[in-house]
């Protein structure tokens, strides 16, 4: 797969990112992986990855950005400033930040992907480091997403009485 509707760009990649980043590797995406320590990158730029020498370089032309960094402070590197990810993504972008984060970082950040004219989507992962590289861990994103759209279905009733309606926005 080679077209940029399935190029991913993965920040950061130590021992769950890469077991994840690997994982997408064996499915044919094109992955362009940066970590803050390079060599870090080394063995998934053997088995087919690009490697990129900022966030915003791995950002440019992907449709996909994910992040899986350690805490707000290092999420925050990753994605501001003029060498973040945010500085090299496209408007219209998904971001999917699977770091366990502070709530009040994903809102900041989720104004600033706004800015950008990008979707984030926070989905933290579960699992261990054997786990990662393998189909036994969980992606939380969908089951939050599904969980999340089935919470604002159930409450459809409770909208139409309000009179008003408006479309769903998972993070604010």
């Amino acid at each position: 797969m080679t077209s940029s509707m399935n190029s991913i760009a993965f920040l950061g990649v130590g021992t769950m990112g890469a077991g994840m980043a690997g994982r997408l590797l064996d499915a044919g995406f094109t992955v362009i992986v940066w970590n803050r320590h390079r060599d870090r990158a080394n063995a998934l730029v053997a088995r087919g990855a690009r490697a990129a020498d900022s966030p915003k370089a791995a950002a440019s032309g992907a449709h996909l950005v994910i992040s899986m960094v350690a805490d707000d402070a290092a999420s925050r590197t990753v994605w501001l400033g003029p060498n973040g990810a945010l500085a090299g993504a496209a408007r219209g972008t998904v971001l999917i930040e699977s770091s366990t984060l502070s709530p009040a970082w994903i809102g900041e950040l989720a104004g600033h992907a706004a800015q950008a004219g990008c979707e984030l989507l926070d989905a933290p992962v579960t699992g261990s480091r054997t786990q990662a590289a393998s189909v036994a861990q969980k992606f939380s994103a969908r089951t939050m997403v599904e969980q999340t759209l089935a919470v604002y279905e159930q409450a459809a009733a409770l909208r139409a009485a309000q009179g008003r309606t408006r479309s769903a926005s998972l993070i604010k």
